[in-house]
């Protein structure tokens, strides 16, 4: 009986912690996503419109050599440190650390060598072949200025993992957060010193924003060989007064490889719609009517400015899935199968209510939001690129989850076939789109082909586990409706004449902010009608403004 009580009033304390878990993840993500947004529109204003496709196509491929050299390492390194170091085991803790600094060092070299090579075909293959000579040396110097980055950047995950694993964490957050200051002061600072000092071209702007990266980097590197230097010694005293035998290399190689390898392969496959883009989109766009030069700036809309916007709504998919392992695997590994299933729900209705609203107000603004950002020349067509561009957004923010979700509930093996199905419709729907829908078509084939992602791991979810999604739908309708009395706060700024966008940006943003705000408080004042939040925080109003009133500062005097 006393069991029973205590697992009934532990319930809504575990689910409290769930949410508040998982929210606390994105929204350190989200401040971090915040600070990389303060570049990209000086960025943008000090490399022109006609530039900024290079960086998009510099970062696309370097976050692709990133994937190959580190994803799915870092995690297996990280895990394994912490499982010897349960053991007391530090001879294989400082064995994984000599594998971590040689693995990740050794193809970071690898990479950057075959990178060098494939550089200038790879330029005239991403560009097209009406590409002037002149934009293919800038794209090869942008790939070979990357080639630092990619032997650094690995380097500085080896020692981020292995102190990751010894549950280091503040070196680790002070690290990124470090090394994010760093890029984006730099960026700034050289960019606007070759600019406007030297008086050089635009594109060294967007050099030194790549060149950033490895500075970023070196510097962080820097910090970690301190940290390590200092802190390394009672791991190594620790190992000298082991009596048990190590594990073997071989063993742990192997274990490496179990750990990483689908974790990289998902990460690498993750990134298949920025791939296709960037390969094939300028030698489709120019066969539909486009020239060269217009295919170029509205690739840079697609893979630069737009891609940044959206990827703010897309924290959700980067923080909810480090606040849902946890909770999901230890319901798992108790065969606690009615917890883990309202887990799951729970995890797909706060993703809708929070995601759904940002991706449609990006939509709604496109127009002010996208002149506070890159200015009003090109306007309309940016404005149309970002609203497209939305459908990407709310998309790109469900499909990571739900392989995260596959991934922790053991479905590994699933996921790589779902993305590799993903990319094979990504791949074959893109060239019947373009021809048909132009520049559109590219946008469309990357929301569909995350929806058919969505699709096939929630069934694989359902089949497994026996997950109904009938609530999921009903809240999703709700969702929809408080999402239209939103739009009603933007109709009626926009029936009485208060736009904004071209109106200079300090105007634009006190427009922008006053609608936004009136835009979601109505979506909030809606959505309690519904009784949307008290379902998803598990309170009633009173409690839930209780607890407002608690974290405010102005009521706690």
């Amino acid at each position: 009986m006393s069991n029973k009580t205590h697992s009934s009033n532990e319930t809504p304390r575990i689910k409290q912690s769930f949410i508040a878990g998982a929210l606390t993840s994105s929204a350190g993500i989200f401040v971090s996503k915040a600070l990389g947004l303060l570049y990209v529109s000086p960025l943008s204003r000090m490399a022109g419109a006609d530039n900024t496709v290079f960086y998009s196509y510099g970062y696309t491929y370097y976050n692709i050599l990133l994937q190959i050299c580190s994803a799915g390492l870092p995690f297996a390194i990280a895990a394994l440190v912490s499982k010897y170091a349960t053991r007391n085991d530090y001879k294989t803790v400082l064995l994984l650390r000599k594998l971590a600094i040689s693995i990740m060092l050794g193809m970071g070299f690898i990479l950057c060598v075959t990178f060098l090579f494939i550089a200038n075909p790879l330029a005239k293959q991403a560009l097209g072949a009406q590409a002037s000579s002149a934009d293919i040396d800038i794209l090869v110097n942008v790939f070979r200025i990357l080639v630092l980055s990619v032997l650094t950047v690995p380097f500085l995950s080896s020692f981020r993992c292995f102190w990751q694993g010894l549950k280091e964490l503040k070196p680790y957050a002070f690290s990124q957060v470090l090394e994010q200051f760093v890029r984006v002061f730099s960026m700034l600072a050289l960019g606007a010193f070759c600019v406007y000092v030297l008086q050089l071209d635009g594109v060294y702007a967007i050099y030194m924003a790549m060149f950033s990266t490895f500075l970023a980097a070196a510097v962080a590197l820097i910090y970690y060989f301190k940290f390590d230097k200092a802190n390394i010694g009672w791991v190594r005293r620790a190992a000298r007064n082991q009596t048990k035998r190590p594990a073997r290399a071989k063993k742990v190689v192997l274990e490496l490889i179990a750990f990483g390898l689908p974790f990289a392969i998902a990460s690498i496959l993750g990134n298949s719609m920025d791939i296709v883009n960037n390969t094939f989109f300028m030698g489709e766009i120019v066969k539909v009517g486009y020239t060269q030069e217009e295919g170029m700036q509205i690739l840079g809309m697609i893979q630069y400015q737009s891609l940044h916007l959206i990827a703010i709504p897309q924290v959700l998919a980067t923080g909810f899935p480090s606040g849902i392992v946890p909770y999901m695997t230890s319901a798992l590994e108790r065969h606690d199968i009615k917890q883990l299933k309202r887990y799951i729900g729970e995890c797909l209705d706060v993703v809708m209510y929070i995601g759904i609203p940002l991706c449609m107000c990006l939509c709604f603004l496109a127009k002010p939001i996208y002149s506070l950002f890159y200015g009003t020349k090109d306007l309309d067509l940016g404005a149309s690129v970002l609203q497209w561009s939305t459908t990407v957004a709310i998309a790109g923010t469900f499909s990571p989850i739900c392989t995260s979700m596959m991934m922790t509930l053991k479905m590994r093996g699933q996921v790589l076939i779902y993305l590799a199905i993903t990319f094979a419709f990504k791949l074959i729907s893109f060239f019947p789109m373009v021809q048909y829908m132009g520049w559109q078509g590219a946008i469309l084939s990357s929301a569909l082909a995350s929806c058919v992602l969505i699709f096939l791991s929630l069934k694989a979810i359902n089949n497994r586990f026996g997950m109904s999604y009938w609530k999921n739908i009903l809240h999703l309708f709700k969702v929809m409706v408080c999402v239209v009395a939103m739009n009603g706060v933007f109709v009626i700024f926009d029936l009485l004449g208060i736009d904004g966008s071209t109106s200079g940006i300090v105007v634009n943003f006190l427009i922008l902010a006053l609608k936004g705000s009136l835009g979601i408080l109505v979506y909030v004042w809606v959505s309690f009608l519904l009784h949307l939040p008290q379902v998803l925080l598990h309170r009633n109003t009173k409690g839930i403004l209780n607890v407002i009133r608690s974290r405010l500062p102005m009521f706690n005097n």
